[in-house]
C-alpha cells in the first residue's frame, strides 16, 4: 500500500476507534492518570450484564466469569491465574499486603517520596500501629543514583520496598527490574503499585522479580470505575496473609464448632463478599477492547503523540520532569508560576484537563495522552499555554 494511503487509513483506524468512547468533543481530556475514560461496548457490556442479572434474580458470580477475566489479567502480567485477585481498586491491593505482612516493632519500610496517597496512608497508618520506621528517598533521572539511594537505606531491619512501577508525581517509569534483583539479594518483600503501568506500558511481573504488584482497571485499561486486581506470587500467599475474607475466600467446609476451615489455595482467598459482577464483566469486556486493538499499536500511537506535546512544551520553554522513555505521562511547570492558577484557567477557558501535581513539592502539571487523544489536541494544548503565559 503506498504510504499516503496507508497513514489514510491508520488516521481513519484512530479515528473510528476515538469515535467508541462517549468522551464529549467540548474539551481536551489528558488525566487518564486518574480516569480513563470508558469507550461504549464496555459501557453497555455492564448494562446488558446487569439488567440480565436483574430479570433472573442472580448476583451473576460465576466461576466462567473469574476465570475469563482473570485469564486476560494473568496475559497483561505474564503470571499464573492462581496469582490474580480481583479488587476494587490499587489501593485495596496495597491495603492487603500492607496489612497481610507480619512486622516486628522498629522494622522498616522503604518508599519513595513520589507516591500517590493510596500506596502512602495505608503504609502510614500500618507504621503507627506496628511501631516500623519508614525510609524515603527522592527519584533520580538516573537509574543508577536511585539504586545507590534505595541501596543507602537498606538496613538488617529493612522488611519491604514499596515503589510505583510508574510515578503519579512525574510519570518516570522507575527501575523496577533492577530494585527486583536488589530486593531478592537483600531478602526483602517487594511491592510495586502498577496503577500507572497496566496499559500504559508493557508489564511482566517475572521480569520485575516483584512479590506483588497491584493495578486499576479505570486507568489505563479503560475499564469501569470500582475494579482492579491483585498479583502475589504463589509461594507468597501463605505469606501475604488474609485479613479481611468471607464468601469466596475459603475452600471446602467450615465449621464454627470445631474451628476448621481453608482458605482457597490461590489468590481468590483476598476475596470476599458480594461485589458488583457487572462491573467484573465490564472490566473483561475491556481487557477483550484491547486486546482486539493490539496494545503495541496503542503504545506506539500514544509515544507518538507524547513526543510531539513534550516538543511543544520545550518550545515554550517548560521546564519537563519526566524522563523522554516514559510511556505516556509528561509532568511539567512554568518556573514562578504556581500549578493551580494554569490549571484552573486551562480548565475555565479552554476546557483542558489537566492534573496538578502536589506529590513530593514538585508544584507541576500532569498530562496523560491516551488513545482518544489527537494531534491536534495537542497543538490546541500548546496554543493555550501560550497564550495563558502571555497574559501573566
Amino acid at each position: 500500500m503506498p504510504e499516503n494511503k496507508k497513514d489514510d487509513a491508520i488516521q481513519e483506524m484512530w479515528i473510528n476507534l476515538r469515535n467508541q468512547f462517549p468522551l464529549r468533543r467540548d474539551r481536551i481530556y489528558l488525566n487518564t492518570s486518574t480516569i480513563g475514560i470508558t469507550p461504549v461496548p464496555v459501557l453497555d457490556s455492564i448494562h446488558s450484564h446487569m439488567k440480565h442479572c436483574e430479570e433472573i434474580g442472580d448476583i451473576g458470580h460465576s466461576n466462567e466469569l473469574w476465570q475469563s477475566v482473570k485469564s486476560g489479567i494473568s496475559l497483561l502480567l505474564n503470571c499464573d491465574i492462581r496469582e490474580i485477585a480481583l479488587t476494587r481498586n490499587t489501593t485495596e491491593g496495597t491495603n492487603i499486603v500492607c496489612n497481610g505482612l507480619t512486622f516486628n516493632a522498629k522494622d522498616e519500610i522503604i518508599t519513595s517520596t513520589h507516591e500517590h496517597v493510596g500506596n502512602t496512608l495505608p503504609w502510614l497508618v500500618r507504621a503507627k500501629m506496628a511501631g516500623l520506621k519508614i525510609q524515603t528517598f527522592e527519584p533520580s533521572q538516573n537509574d543508577d543514583e536511585t539504586l545507590n539511594r534505595i541501596i543507602n537505606l537498606i538496613s538488617p531491619r529493612t522488611r519491604v520496598i514499596s515503589l510505583p512501577h510508574v510515578s503519579c508525581a512525574s510519570g518516570q517509569i522507575l527501575p523496577v527490574e533492577s530494585v527486583g534483583c536488589l530486593a531478592r539479594d537483600h531478602d526483602i518483600f517487594y511491592y510495586v503499585d502498577g496503577a500507572q503501568a497496566v496499559g500504559n506500558i508493557p508489564v511482566d511481573v517475572k521480569s520485575i522479580g516483584c512479590h506483588s504488584y497491584s493495578a486499576s482497571g479505570h486507568k489505563w485499561l479503560c475499564g469501569p470505575n470500582g475494579t482492579g486486581f491483585l498479583y502475589v506470587q504463589e509461594d507468597m500467599l501463605d505469606t501475604v496473609q488474609a485479613h479481611h475474607v468471607g464468601a469466596y475466600s475459603n475452600t471446602g467446609d467450615f465449621n464454627l464448632n470445631n474451628g476448621t476451615m481453608s482458605l482457597s489455595e490461590t489468590a481468590q482467598r483476598y476475596e470476599y463478599g458480594t461485589i458488583n459482577t457487572s462491573l467484573i464483566y465490564g472490566l473483561k469486556t475491556a481487557i477483550d477492547f484491547w486486546s482486539k486493538i493490539n496494545h503495541k499499536k496503542i503504545w506506539k500511537q500514544n509515544s507518538t503523540l507524547t513526543r510531539f506535546l513534550r516538543q511543544g512544551l520545550l518550545d515554550i520553554d517548560a521546564e519537563i520532569l519526566t524522563p523522554p522513555e516514559s510511556g505516556s505521562i509528561i509532568t511539567f511547570r512554568f518556573p514562578n508560576i504556581d500549578y493551580q492558577h494554569i490549571q484552573q484557567r486551562l480548565w475555565k477557558t479552554y476546557r483542558i484537563r489537566l492534573r496538578g501535581i502536589y506529590e513530593g513539592d514538585l508544584n507541576a502539571l500532569r498530562a496523560s495522552i491516551h488513545i482518544y487523544n489527537s494531534y491536534d489536541e495537542m497543538k490546541e494544548v500548546i496554543t493555550a499555554l501560550q497564550n495563558t503565559l502571555a497574559e501573566d
